[in-house]
């Protein structure tokens, strides 16, 4: 995945996020912020596994051991 579209995702992440704090201001309701909140959740698991499924395609052997440590270590 090209730097340009990872950084366009985190920006539309950070707008949700930005949206989720304007709702919280407001009061609105904590079944809205929720449903907000697992929205930002999936787009960042999403942009997570995207990240993770580039790199393996381009990994040699010890980049896929290093991957596998960290990978375990977020499942921890």
């Amino acid at each position: 995945m090209e730097i340009n579209k990872i950084q366009n995702r985190l920006k539309r992440i950070e707008g949700q996020i930005r949206g989720v704090e304007n709702m919280v201001s407001l009061l609105r309701s904590s079944d809205e912020i929720i449903i907000q909140l697992s929205a930002i959740r999936s787009a960042v698991n999403s942009l997570l596994l995207e990240v993770i499924d580039q790199e393996l395609e381009s990994a040699d052997k010890d980049r896929l051991m290093e991957l596998k440590k960290t990978i375990k270590r977020l499942l921890k």
